[in-house]
């Protein structure tokens, strides 16, 4: 298994500018640095996931293209946190009608997937077969929210089929949000995993990553 980002670098962080997160992304561009991040990702929910659970879009998405860093070193891209609408495989990917490059492709749970829970691994197979192109990782697929229902085989084998890496969501596992034992089984096939904090808060950003690789060496995924 190869970490994509071993180090210093966090691929899911959410922002007050764009969807739930409690700092705007110059507050978390600032603190980056403070805490030896070189490389982060602004990866705010989707249009769909927004409008369904009503949050507020404070800025407009058209104004990434005109911040800049001013502050520091640290790299800054933007990215989307993606949704799974249903088990055709339809995403929405968007903020406001913009899709940044880098796509995280998530599910969660009713009122954003509206289809069949009992048909969540369809819905993974056919968005990965539609959009595999486009898939930058897979986010948090070892959550609860259809833990019953997801074949994490059949998921991780046709993310690695298409060199897809998947992730290790640092802040579900730290707030008791991921069946372990699909984790378990995705650490130990999947080719390639980033391990991202998910940080809604700058404390987030700080400490879930750390609490995610004590976790993986621990149990001897790996051996940094």
């Amino acid at each position: 298994m190869e970490i994509v980002n071993p180090g210093f670098e966090d691929y899911h962080i959410h922002s007050l500018n764009y969807s739930d997160g409690m700092s705007t992304v110059d507050e978390i561009a600032k603190y980056a640095e403070d805490i030896g991040l070189t490389r982060i990702a602004i990866t705010d929910h989707c249009q769909a996931h927004l409008d369904k659970k009503l949050f507020g879009n404070n800025f407009y998405y058209s104004m990434v293209s005109r911040w800049k860093n001013i502050h520091n070193d640290v790299h800054v891209q933007f990215g989307v946190e993606a949704d799974i609408l249903n088990e055709s495989g339809d995403v929405c990917m968007d903020i406001q009608g913009i899709t940044p490059d880098l796509i995280l492709l998530s599910t969660h749970p009713a009122p954003i997937y509206s289809g069949d829970t009992r048909k969540i691994t369809d819905a993974y197979v056919n968005a990965i077969e539609r959009y595999h192109d486009k898939i930058s990782f897979l986010s948090h697929p070892c959550s609860k929210y259809f833990e019953d229902f997801i074949d994490i085989d059949a998921v991780t084998e046709l993310c690695n089929k298409y060199e897809i890496p998947m992730e290790f969501n640092c802040a579900n596992f730290v707030y008791n949000r991921t069946n372990i034992s699909n984790l378990k089984k995705m650490l130990s096939t999947v080719n390639r995993i980033y391990v991202n904090s998910d940080a809604h808060t700058l404390n987030e950003l700080k400490e879930l990553r750390k609490m995610g690789f004590e976790y993986l060496r621990e149990n001897n995924f790996i051996k940094l």
